[in-house]
């Protein structure tokens, strides 16, 4: 997420993404919305007291002018003395109005969770109305994230770009992708486009590889439904370059490594 989006977040939703069971114990401190011009709307959270700086306004600011002071109160002699006395009457206003604003701002994190759920069970009718998709049944974890991506698929599918992004971010790891075309045998006349995708998985053993390939089979048939063209070939796999494979060790398969000899280094695929 970059910082342009960071300063778009509400507090209402980070703070019901975050700490969805507290909504009715936060307690709020409104600094001004003189830093919303520079900093995002939650300036600082307190976990243990449950306590959220923001950059609103308080309901003190809905005084009318001449209730702190008066325009005139900073004139004439003892300008210091008379201006530390505005601050500490100011400072005492606002501990005044802090249980007003946290009640408002509760009251704005519920209305925000029932937004967030009308929009989720949207999300579900929608999938299951004009994609005939239950996201609700859905186990596959990673399916699960990408599935409301389909709202978007007109413009997502054959971006062969967005869908290496979209699969480094799920499995945090680099992913290389080559795009090419894709023939059944080395006669055949006949071939259609070809995208492969390798996941470089860091520390790559047999058993990780097993258990990665169990969630990734179905996940890939996901993509290659909705994400690729109907004609192209497209392939994601487990890879691991980096690791030399020295005879003796166990092999995982499909992916590329080395076979190390005192005379030389062969280069193998597996």
């Amino acid at each position: 997420m970059n910082e342009t989006n960071l300063f778009d977040i509400s507090a209402e939703y980070l703070l019901n993404y975050l700490y969805p069971d507290n909504t009715n114990d936060w307690k709020v401190d409104c600094a001004g919305t003189f830093y919303r011009n520079y900093r995002p709307d939650v300036l600082s959270i307190n976990e243990n007291d449950h306590t959220v700086q923001l950059s609103r306004d308080s309901f003190l600011r809905l005084l009318p002018q001449g209730i702190i002071a008066m325009d005139d109160a900073l004139k004439g002699p003892d300008f210091e003395q008379k201006y530390e006395k505005l601050k500490k009457r100011e400072e005492l206003l606002r501990e005044l109005f802090k249980p007003i604003d946290t009640l408002a701002f509760r009251f704005r994190l519920h209305i925000e969770k029932q937004a967030a759920q009308l929009t989720h069970d949207k999300l579900e009718l929608i999938l299951k109305q004009y994609f005939d998709y239950d996201w609700t049944k859905e186990e596959n974890p990673y399916i699960k994230k990408t599935a409301p991506l389909l709202l978007f698929i007109s413009r997502l599918r054959a971006n062969f770009g967005f869908i290496r992004n979209l699969l480094a971010l799920l499995f945090e790891c680099n992913v290389e992708m080559k795009t090419g075309k894709y023939s059944w045998s080395e006669r055949s006349q006949c071939s259609r486009p070809y995208v492969e995708y390798q996941l470089i998985i860091p520390e790559l053993t047999s058993d990780t590889y097993n258990s990665m390939n169990k969630i990734i089979n179905p996940f890939r048939e996901f993509i290659c439904e909705w994400f690729i063209p109907f004609d192209t070939h497209c392939i994601i796999a487990i890879k691991y370059h980096d690791q030399s494979f020295v005879l003796g060790d166990n092999l995982t398969l499909d992916y590329n490594t080395e076979i190390i000899t005192d005379s030389s280094t062969q280069n193998i695929d597996s």
